[in-house]
């Protein structure tokens, strides 16, 4: 956390997602409805520090937009990918973000605007958001799942949003799933996110048009498999292609495969799917349901209700909103 404490006269929450592309700030009402969003480019290639400069640039334009003070803002949250001490205010590292770390977020960020300013890793302010105001609103034990170019994490656990010693609470991208898979970005092979997340997604499409399979991908992709992406695979799945389904059947296999081990180890009321791959869920999601209902054993499958999330793309910023009102509570105590 930062050093100063949140404005019980806010009128306005704000919250931030801060993305390998983009970095997107709401303002969000007390209630959880994004009123206003403003971006920047993340600026990766430049390092975090150059992304925390883009943070309190759109800010700043919220502010100005809605001819806000600093006193109408109770606080904001930052969703930021990779590992933190959240309560320093510290990104430890980033694996999309070049430059040296350590690199402080939370300090600059008050020292700019003024304003009391929270932090957690993206997928947690996800599940935040998604349980305070979302699919997850109303259970005590929930479990998040983020789809999209890796795959992150979150479990709420009694009500309470859980983050581990380190930070490390629920790194489900990384279980091994299959010893013998391909090699993962952290270094080991065959974690839940190398055969399930983005770029296991577009190779699975990309090997099944090499051996010839007939599809409308490739003409969906004006001939260049480099334009293929697990949104063309969707649209092409909703046009009817067969090399699409089986491309999102079998993904759908691995990511049901995970979600039999998540079940089993948290016992959880209800998954949520969220992620900008969790839009292919309606042709993944029955595939899904059968992995869990076959091989869930111990904790029994239909224990679990698998939803898609409600929040969508604005899950980070009412996230980040969402973190705001939990540390408003936890300050006044």
């Amino acid at each position: 956390m930062g050093k100063l404490k949140p404005n019980p006269k806010g009128k306005y929450l704000i919250g931030v997602d801060v993305g390998g592309t983009n970095v997107r700030a709401g303002l969000v009402s007390l209630k959880g409805k994004v009123l206003l969003e403003a971006r920047r480019p993340a600026q990766a290639q430049e390092g975090m520090k150059k992304t925390v400069v883009m943070v309190i640039e759109a800010i700043r334009e919220l502010l100005k937009t809605k001819k806000l003070k600093a006193s109408d803002i109770c606080g904001l949250g930052l969703g930021v990918p990779g590992r933190h001490d959240s309560e320093k205010g510290i990104c430890n590292y980033s694996p999309n973000f070049a430059g040296t770390f350590p690199v402080p977020i939370l300090a600059p960020i008050e020292a700019a605007l003024g304003i009391a300013a929270y932090m957690l890793n993206d997928a947690n302010i996800a599940t935040l958001g998604e349980h305070r105001f979302g699919a997850g609103r109303g259970y005590d034990q929930m479990v998040m799942i983020t789809l999209g170019t890796g795959i992150g994490g979150g479990a709420v656990i009694d009500g309470q949003l859980r983050v581990g010693y380190t930070e490390g609470f629920a790194e489900v991208g990384h279980m091994i799933v299959d010893p013998n898979g391909p090699p993962c970005g952290c270094g080991n092979h065959g974690c839940w996110e190398a055969v399930a997340a983005r770029d296991a997604i577009i190779r699975r499409a990309v090997f099944a048009l090499q051996q010839g399979g007939p599809s409308i991908l490739l003409d969906l992709a004006k001939g260049d498999i480099a334009n293929i992406t697990p949104a063309l695979i969707s649209s092409a799945a909703a046009k009817g292609d067969e090399l699409a389904h089986e491309v999102l059947g079998e993904t759908a296999f691995w990511v049901g495969l995970g979600c039999v081990n998540l079940i089993t180890l948290y016992n959880p009321k209800v998954l949520v799917i969220g992620g900008g791959i969790s839009g292919a869920l309606p042709w993944m999601l029955p595939v899904i349901q059968q992995v869990v209902d076959t091989r869930a054993r111990m904790v029994p499958g239909k224990t679990c209700k698998i939803v898609q999330s409600l929040l969508g793309d604005n899950a980070g910023i009412i996230g980040g909103a969402s973190l705001v009102l939990q540390q408003q509570f936890t300050d006044s105590k």
